[in-house]
């Protein structure tokens, strides 16, 4: 039986701006199991990205609670809760624009306080893993294409030693057969390597690649 290792027990998220008050979240219950990819589809303003802020420690639930391998996000130092637990990926790549692609996927393991070589082996490992070659490691991510951006992305992601990915609209920017890369890499790491997949989508067939799909409207779960 498959672990669960991210759970949102009854999360509301409330935001106010000067004109409105809007509920994000209303009462979204979930568990979510290593080695499984799942999607979260639905109309804009549904609640999706929010969904992916709660559970990353971005935002905390103004009800309910969020626990990361039991633990309780209110309780943690969210922080570290990014830096060790879970990683989010974004559809504009969110790369650091001075660094190389090396710099960048060696970001997190600074932070991480890893030795320098080894960072760097463990750096190299995972871009090959994600099908870059050290022809890329001193470029910079303007002179990348969306979807080796994209890739880049992926390997900051998994070199960081997460084991929980929040993707959101990973392949929005990304032509079909880069779409199919990025979810092809996305579904090894949870089919071979356990990692647990939340993947925000619009695209239905990033949603039929998916182990489960999550159906969202109104800051509710209506379906799966």
């Amino acid at each position: 039986m498959k672990e669960t290792v991210l759970e949102a027990r009854r999360v509301s998220y409330v935001y106010r701006t000067r004109h409105r008050t809007v509920q994000a979240l209303n009462e979204v219950s979930y568990r979510f199991a290593s080695g499984t990819v799942y999607a979260v589809v639905g109309k804009s303003g549904c609640g999706k990205s929010t969904l992916i802020s709660v559970l990353a420690g971005l935002y905390l639930p103004s009800m309910g609670y969020v626990l990361c391998h039991g633990k309780d996000t209110l309780t943690l130092d969210r922080t570290l809760h990014r830096r060790h637990d879970v990683a989010v990926i974004y559809q504009n790549y969110n790369l650091f624009p001075l660094m190389t692609v090396m710099e960048n996927v060696l970001y997190p393991l600074r932070l991480q306080q890893k030795k320098k070589k080894e960072a760097r082996a463990l750096a190299e490992r995972t871009l090959r893993s994600v099908g870059l070659s050290p022809d890329y490691y001193n470029r910079l991510p303007a002179m990348l294409s969306g979807g080796e951006q994209q890739r880049v992305a992926v390997a900051r992601a998994v070199a960081g030693g997460q084991k929980i990915i929040l993707a959101d609209e990973p392949t929005g920017n990304l032509d079909e057969e880069n779409s199919r890369n990025v979810m092809e890499m996305l579904k090894r790491l949870a089919h071979e390597e356990d990692y647990c997949v939340i993947v925000v989508t619009h695209d239905p067939q990033v949603a039929a690649e998916s182990d489960a799909v999550i159906r969202m409207s109104s800051g509710r779960i209506v379906g799966e």
